[in-house]
């Protein structure tokens, strides 16, 4: 008698948000079999605690770097902040941490919230945004205090990364790298939006003075190097 497989069970309402980021509920064991096969780099939590070991133990064996961000159940209420909206962000737009999933217990109002500002940012239309919202939401509605935030998200402490992914603004392109792909590097509908500023690759080059001055076994001390700078 052949072996029986475990069936391929997604997390509860898991769906695709974009290319390599994914949303749903809180992941079971019977769902990891599932989560391996997208090969994810990355688990955002965003749950009131974490008691339960098993998605700790899952991802450590897959060398999954887990993120657990502390947001309380929502009771006709949001309980995510700005600066919580704003850490998500930056994760989910960050190339380094793809693929990713981006859960809370059920899959709905939290994670929903965090979308909802996403797709803020990616410009999306009010109606197309909370359309997509609702698909998840099981009272089928919004309530006021859940548009009231998103509509009033700025982007304050939202500091992206630098590159971001491609699928952030298709089809605009910064003429500078450190700098958003929109007039007077303001973003129309989330103003506070920041872009991470990119190292310069001068100052991993060696002082050419140092480099005259040495042949290739008399390596300055640390205290050579100073004193010549």
């Amino acid at each position: 008698m052949a072996d029986i497989i475990d069936p391929l069970m997604p997390p509860y309402r898991f769906e695709r948000v974009q290319p390599q980021l994914y949303r749903g509920g809180y992941p079971k064991p019977r769902n990891f079999r599932f989560l391996r096969r997208q090969r994810l780099k990355t688990i955002v939590s965003l749950i009131p605690d974490d008691r339960d070991n098993m998605l700790t133990d899952f991802c450590h064996s897959e060398g999954i770097r887990r993120i657990v961000i502390s947001v309380e159940s929502p009771n006709d209420n949001v309980t995510v902040t700005d600066a919580i909206v704003s850490r998500c962000l930056e994760l989910v737009t960050n190339p380094d941490t793809m693929p990713l999933y981006l859960h809370c217990l059920d899959g709905s109002n939290v994670t929903g919230v965090v979308i909802m500002c996403l797709r803020k940012l990616q410009l999306w239309r009010v109606a197309s945004l909370q359309s997509e919202y609702l698909r998840f939401e099981q009272d089928g509605e919004i309530i006021p205090e859940e548009s009231e935030f998103v509509e009033a998200y700025s982007g304050r402490g939202l500091v992206l990364p630098n590159p971001y992914v491609e699928w952030l603004w298709p089809g605009r392109v910064a003429a500078d790298a450190s700098a958003l792909p929109f007039k007077n590097n303001v973003h129309p509908v989330v103003p506070h939006t920041r872009l991470k500023q990119r190292m310069s690759t001068d100052i991993c080059q060696p002082d050419p003075r140092l480099v005259q001055s040495r042949s290739t076994t008399d390596l300055p001390s640390r205290e050579s190097v100073e004193s010549s700078m």
